[in-house]
Parts: C-alpha cells; structure tokens; sequence
C-alpha cells in the first residue's frame, strides 16, 4: 500500500477543509459574531497546521494509487472530514457535545442532513454558514468519488458510468479522472451559482440563498430555519424542487446537456426510471391529499411533489409532515427511502440504476424458467450487462437490507420504538435526513443515546462510500501483501 501517497493527499484534504473553513470569517464580521473569532481561529489553525505538517513528511512520494490504496483512501477521507468538520461546532460552544458535534458534522459532509438540532435559528448564523458549506464540499467530493475512484474500483453499479465519461479503468486509477471530475465541478457550481440567483428573486437575502441552494444541489437538507423550506414561499419551494431535482440525476448528463449530445441524455435508461417513480408516485400522493385530506389541488401537488422528490433524491427539506398524512400517503414515502437517486448524483440510497437491474434480472430469470433454451440479455443503454455484473449488484442491494435489519434491531434494543429504529437507519445509510417515527421531517435526532448517534454516525459513512468500500477494510485478505 502507498502509505506516503494516502497520507499526502489526506494532508491536501486537510488544508483544503481549512480553506473552506476560512470563507467563514465574512459571515462573523458580517453579522458581528466576534465572539467567535477565536473558536474559528483554532479550528483552522488545528487542520492547517497538521497538514502542512504531513505534507512536509510525506513529500518523498510515488504519485500512483492502486485499488487497495483507493478503498483504504476513500474511507479514511469521509472519517477524517467528519471530525475537522466538527472543531468549529465544539470550539464555539454550539454544539458542546463532542458525540453530536460529530455526528452533525458527519450528516454534514455525508449529504445526510439528520440532525440533533433541536433550535437551528439559536445558533450563531456564522455557524449555521458553516453547517451547510459542509453538505456542498461533500458534495464535491462525492462527484469525485464516482466519477474518478468507484468505477477504478469495481462498485457495483458505478460500472455502468459510460465509458465516455468515467473512463476505461484498470489496475490503477488514471489521470483522465481528474479532468472529468474538473469539468463536473464546474457543473456543480453552475448549478448552485443559478439557484443562489434564483432564490434572491424569491427575497431571500444572499446568505439565505448560498446556505438553502448548498444544502439543495449537494442534495443534503441542512437549513437555517426550524420549518425548513415551509418557511418560504412557494416560489422559493418550486425553484428548490426542481433543483432537488436536478441534482439527483447523473452528474455526467448535465455534461452531456451541456455538449448537446440530446440523445444520450434521453435514451438514458435510469433517468426514464427516475422521472417514472417521480410522476407515478407524485401523482398518486397528489390524489390522495386532494381526495381525502382535502387540499386544495395546488398545495396537494406542490406537498405531494417536493416531499417525493426530496425523500428519492436523499436531500431530506420538508415543506409537510408527512406522517400526518393518510397511512397509504406516508407508506409511499417510506418506500421510497429504499430507492435513492441516480447514480453519479450527490443523492444517497441503493440507487434508481440498481433497482433497474435487478427488476430486468428478475423478468430474465422468468424468461429463462418459460424458455429454458431461451436467450435474453439485460441491456442498460444499449449495452449489455454480464450475468456476473447483475449478481454483483442483486447482492448489494441484499447486503443493504440486511444492514437495514440488523441496524433496527441494534436501535431497538437501545430504547427506540419499531418506526423510530427503522427510520433512523434508513436516514442514515441512506444519506436521506429524516425517516420515520420520532426521526420524521419535524423531528431530530437529538434524543436517541450516544452509542445509537455513534452508530449512525457510521452509517452515514457506509451508506456514502457505497457499503463494500468500507466493508472490505474489514476482510482479513484486504491487508495481506
């Protein structure tokens, strides 16, 4: 394993946090939050130094990452982040718990949006500035993640990224990544730039606007109001739908849309399906609120809509309770928390593109029982997927439910309720914000125990670097030569 190179590109993450960091200080002077100049010194200063410190230890090093070295990397990355992201928070007494300082700083990063909070308008603005940049970088560093190491490392599911733009990937991770991962930074960026635009029309100041479209294109939930996005207008809920939206499709169709290529992006097999579960589900969450619970039909589609994207694409704002609703309103949005959103997204979950496969596996394996001398292949945009591929990605989805299960029964037997347990799992690993239960979109994750924070604090990270990535750290032959 390239010890030195993993070191020194976590030395790099290091300074680069701290950087981020920095862009605090407007906020502090802005607002005239000088009280906490010196917790954000420290917090800077802490990362800054230590990595200028491994940097300079580790310059003497072969820039080449191999597998190994990327399953190891990625891992170390997310755990990292999500302690550095949280000095700011215990430093300036904002979060003094150093249990849930961590845990709101690995929601943060994650893109997972669950939180402890229980006043998020009591906490001083500059630290809530800070809360939601944390969603955006993370964000960032997940286009990277699969657009530059999951496919080098056999994930299933990021395989399936074109050749076009993920590369042709073999033993180790090549350079051409990281100009792909550059172009869909700028993407990223152009997206945010146009929603902070887009919601200043809707009269929300400029620091409203950067936090709410940070926690949206990283598809992420953080917000700076205790009603979320129900304190806006409705202007300002369309813009952020759509944008949800947006932001839970591949990365790399924007790149596409961008270079004209109409066709791909419209024969793309897994934003058919994306569009199909929106509609479908939408539609009939819409009938229902307009039917039974007697909305009227605008506020019927717009709750029925934003809270289906929101939930699919793992972002995780609320405009509605939606466990106030009908028991088959709500058991809609439950189901879609074992989806997720595109892959090469900012979303989080099992992944439309998964589910895709295993539903043509299954009528395949039909097909074969009826003609057993029958031939018939599985095709994801015009190309053909081995039997081998397919297994791989039928078993993540079971090891997925499996985790869900034993994660339940691990929150139940700390003290949770059935929904509460379930839920809080499926918020987490799935990167969605909130669940069911006592987790649901008006409650937090504050009263659940230490040791149930630290575990779902771990699933966030899991569910985020795509379940084997961190599970195969744990496999006796991963550290043999």
């Amino acid at each position: 394993m390239n010890t030195k190179y993993i070191l020194n590109i976590q030395g790099s993450i290091l300074i680069v946090l701290a950087l981020f960091l920095s862009t605090s200080f407007p906020w502090l002077f802005y607002f005239k939050e000088n009280y906490l100049l010196e917790p954000l010194i420290y917090s800077i200063a802490i990362p800054l130094l230590l990595g200028l410190l491994i940097l300079y230890f580790t310059r003497n090093h072969t820039k080449e990452l191999r597998i190994r070295d990327g399953y190891f990397l990625v891992s170390l990355v997310w755990a990292n982040m999500g302690l550095v992201g949280s000095l700011f928070f215990i430093f300036s007494g904002s979060i003094p718990s150093v249990v849930n300082a961590i845990f709101e700083s690995v929601s943060g990063f994650t893109t997972t949006g669950s939180s402890i909070l229980t006043d998020i308008e009591s906490l001083p603005k500059t630290v809530l500035f800070w809360r939601s940049l944390t969603h955006w970088i993370g964000g960032m560093g997940i286009i990277v993640l699969v657009v530059a190491i999951l496919p080098a490392l056999k994930i299933a599911g990021y395989q399936l990224l074109s050749k076009e733009t993920s590369g042709d990937f073999s033993e180790k991770i090549k350079p051409r990544s990281t100009d792909v991962a550059k172009r869909l930074w700028g993407i990223y960026f152009l997206l945010t730039l146009i929603l902070v635009i887009l919601l200043m029309l809707g009269d929300l100041t400029f620091y409203e606007s950067l936090c709410h479209a940070f926690g949206t294109i990283a598809t992420g939930g953080f917000s700076t109001k205790n009603a979320s996005i129900a304190y806006f207008s409705n202007y300002v809920q369309y813009m952020i739908m759509i944008f949800m939206m947006l932001s839970g499709i591949n990365f790399t169709l924007h790149y596409f849309l961008l270079k004209g290529n109409f066709k791909k992006v419209l024969t793309d097999t897994e934003l058919k399906a994306f569009f199909k579960i929106i509609i479908f589900t939408g539609l009939i969450i819409t009938f229902i609120l307009y039917i039974r619970q007697n909305h009227d039909i605008e506020k019927a589609f717009r709750d029925s809509f934003f809270q289906v994207i929101s939930i699919l694409t793992a972002t995780g704002y609320a405009t509605a309770d939606y466990l106030k609703w009908q028991d088959n309103a709500w058991m809609l949005i439950f189901l879609l928390m074992f989806i997720g959103a595109c892959v090469g997204s900012t979303g989080g979950g099992i992944k439309v593109m998964r589910h895709v496969v295993a539903i043509k596996s299954i009528k395949k394996s039909i097909f074969m029982l009826l003609h057993p001398r029958g031939v018939k292949t599985i095709r994801i945009n015009n190309q053909s997927i081995s039997d081998e591929k397919a297994a791989s990605i039928i078993t993540f989805i079971v090891i997925y439910l499996i985790i869900v299960s034993v994660g339940t029964i691990f929150m139940a037997l700390i003290g949770l309720d059935g929904q509460t347990a379930i839920g809080s799992v499926l918020a987490t690993l799935g990167g969605i914000g909130p669940g069911i239960g006592k987790v649901g979109p008006t409650g937090n994750f504050a009263h659940i125990p230490d040791i149930g924070k630290i575990f779902l604090s771990m699933l966030m990270i899991v569910g985020r670097l795509e379940i084997l990535t961190f599970l195969i750290l744990f496999s006796p032959g991963f550290w043999k030569k």
